[in-house]
């Protein structure tokens, strides 16, 4: 199962290529990037709260074995989110 495990922090630090050799070694790491800080929507507003400042995209298991990898990286003071990506 693919998730997509995506990185909000109000810190400017590149999250998502720093932090993913454990994804690499294991095996599950697919594609990871890091975001510019700027957010906007679609009327060219910038958008509230912190800003997605990176992502991965992982192939596991289950739901359970993503959060479990994703709690060995160290990401104190950001806001993760992981969401299994549709089939289609």
């Amino acid at each position: 199962m693919r998730f997509l495990v995506i990185v909000r922090a109000a810190a400017e630090l590149p999250f998502a290529t720093v932090y993913c050799d454990a994804l690499v070694r294991a095996g599950v790491l697919l594609d990871a990037a890091d975001l510019r800080p700027s957010a906007f929507d679609a009327e060219g507003q910038r958008t509230h709260g912190a800003p997605v400042r990176g992502y991965w995209l992982i192939d596991v298991r289950d739901h359970e074995e993503a959060v479990e990898r994703v709690r060995r990286i160290p990401v104190s003071g950001c806001v993760v989110e992981i969401r299994q990506v549709a089939v289609v």
